[in-house]
């Protein structure tokens, strides 16, 4: 069951879902091959804000993340709620 997985800590969608968008796997080696050419030019203090930067830029994400999926639950469930309240009204089951 969904609720037993989620209690349990056994459904996370971070680690279940890739984006399928190609997009998304080439921006990430970009990602990477720019912190490959910056690193080098940077100071070993320079390099340390950087990686805290892009920690802090990741965790900010994440937070978004866990918001939007959040609010997505709850219209979910709204919509199921009023196609439950459009089928008893029609008399429907």
């Amino acid at each position: 069951m969904i609720l037993e997985a989620l209690f349990r800590g056994n459904l996370s969608p971070p680690d279940i879902v890739y984006p399928a968008d190609p997009k998304y796997k080439k921006l990430n080696q970009e990602i990477c091959e720019l912190q490959d050419q910056l690193i080098p030019h940077l100071s070993e203090n320079d390099q340390k804000l950087l990686n805290e930067l892009i920690g802090k830029i990741y965790a900010t994400q994440t937070i978004e993340s866990e918001a939007y999926f959040a609010f997505a639950i709850v219209i979910g469930l709204q919509l199921q709620k009023e196609v439950n309240e459009m089928l008893q009204r029609l008399d429907v089951t």
